[in-house]
């Protein structure tokens, strides 16, 4: 297995002693590692001793990118016989990361850390995957959602390795929701042909029988004209597949989840939870439109952090069905890493 991994932008190696002097340059910002638990280096003497112990570590990877040839950052994977934080099993990892201050919000630790639970699921068959973030450190938690990662649980009076004792929250992925995000495409305009969107079409209907029960058969049949169109018209347009079928699609405008629909069989399986968990953290949506005569939606919506701002008499066709206008009560615009 080569130890060397690519992205579009990057490249994961092991770190070389070479490297130290670059290391120190980004390593000694106090920006970067009391909030993660270890003290800024001090020399390029310590950066060497670092390179030489800590990265020395299996899965251990300079972030390097592609542009320039430059170790940036870094990233790897913690097992339960080496240093971790996560109480994990025998069959799970742990993912740690860090990148200088003048790459934030860049999106490069994402790529890094996407590119390294293909690594754990795929190469290394692991079970799941945990990433732990101290109180406070926004843009780590941030990094974890746009990778698809979910709270777990929080751990109080836990000691950092500066000494100092602090609250640390988890996040975890398991191997069958990283599959199923993987199965998750977004398909551009050129894709969406007449076909494909009949396909989507069926999905539609499948899914709005089975859970908008307030829509009678006549309703549904006035309503199905205006699907084909949306779906080739929105900005974006998410798909789950299975089998290479579609399965559940998402469309997004403006920050707006304007459709979400799940064929039957889909339902109540976690896959609504990872599309909005994709379109709040890749797509920054803030908006959602829900039926009121549809409760087990709104209250989906409501677990997930969404609060009604405002009801409307009829949709936006004008049909009588009454509209609940839905905003994340918290959106992040912290951590655009």
């Amino acid at each position: 297995m080569s130890n060397h991994l690519e992205t579009s932008r990057l490249i994961l190696r092991p770190w070389q002693e070479a490297d130290a002097e670059t290391l120190y340059k980004y390593a000694k910002n106090p920006a970067i590692g009391p909030i993660a638990g270890w003290h800024p280096h001090t020399s390029v003497a310590e950066s060497l001793e670092i390179i030489r112990t800590v990265f020395a570590a299996p899965e251990t990877y300079a972030v390097v990118l592609k542009e320039t040839g430059e170790p940036v950052g870094s990233a790897g994977v913690m097992f339960t016989d080496g240093m971790h934080s996560a109480a994990m099993q025998d069959n799970e990892a742990e993912i740690g990361y860090w990148i200088g201050v003048p790459y934030w919000g860049q999106g490069l630790i994402p790529e890094a850390v996407r590119c390294l639970l293909e690594r754990c699921f795929i190469d290394l068959g692991v079970s799941a995957v945990w990433c732990g973030y101290y109180d406070g450190n926004n843009r780590s938690r941030r990094v974890m959602e746009k990778c698809g990662l979910t709270y777990h649980h929080t751990e109080t009076g836990n000691v950092s390795p500066l000494g100092d004792v602090r609250t640390e929250h988890f996040m975890r992925i398991t191997a069958e929701e990283w599959q199923s995000l993987r199965l998750i495409r977004e398909i551009g305009r050129t894709e969406r042909t007449d076909e494909f969107t009949e396909q989507l079409v069926r999905v539609w209907e499948a899914s709005v029988r089975a859970s908008h029960h307030f829509l009678t058969g006549e309703d549904i049949r006035r309503l199905s004209p205006w699907v084909a169109p949306a779906l080739k018209e929105t900005e974006t347009l998410l798909v789950s597949f299975q089998a290479d079928m579609p399965v559940g699609f998402m469309g997004i405008q403006d920050r707006k989840i304007e459709m979400l629909f799940l064929a039957p069989s889909c339902i109540g399986k976690g896959l609504g939870k990872q599309f909005v968990h994709l379109a709040v953290n890749r797509y920054q949506v803030a908006y959602v439109d829900v039926n009121e005569q549809n409760p087990h939606a709104a209250g989906f919506y409501h677990h997930l952090g969404f609060e009604t701002f405002r009801r409307d008499e009829t949709d936006d066709q004008g049909n009588p069905f009454p509209i609940l206008r839905m905003k994340l009560s918290n959106p992040d615009s912290d951590g655009k890493e």
